[in-house]
């Protein structure tokens, strides 16, 4: 299982499970531990950082919190699930749902007025756009 970019290779990871464990073990797995938050992706350009947050079945209705702590971003929300069923009758259940909490790692520093979010088809797109590295600052010196 190599690691690439310093993050493990989840699709290696998962192969080599299933070849060990059977091929039933992440829909059994699914029971036993829960997903406790969205997933995200993270990626940055010259300009900017972007996070995509999968939030299916996400409204507008729906409690949502983005803070920051660092250079972190703490994401918090809940997604009401609207079925005609309570949720105990449902015959499978593994989609999200309920109340979240993820703190993602931003990889340089931020400040909050530079983070610009939109939502459509699932997605939160979590825009942080960068501060210039370097400015350069005129030292005055007064006459003595």
């Amino acid at each position: 299982m190599k690691k690439k970019n310093n993050s493990i290779n989840w699709e290696a990871f998962s192969e080599n499970v299933e070849k060990v464990l059977g091929e039933d073990f992440w829909n059994d797995m699914h029971h036993v531990i829960p997903k406790r938050g969205p997933s995200y992706d993270l990626f940055e350009t010259k300009d900017q950082g972007v996070v995509v947050v999968e939030l299916p079945g996400f409204s507008k209705d729906d409690p949502l919190h983005l803070s920051q702590q660092g250079t972190h971003l703490l994401l918090q929300g809940e997604i009401t699930p609207h079925y005609p069923v309570p949720l105990e009758e449902l015959h499978h259940n593994e989609r999200m749902k309920g109340k979240f909490k993820r703190i993602i790692p931003i990889p340089f520093h931020f400040a909050f007025e530079d983070v610009v979010t939109s939502y459509k088809e699932g997605l939160l797109i979590i825009t942080i756009f960068k501060r210039a590295h370097r400015q350069e600052m005129k030292v005055i010196f007064e006459d003595q």
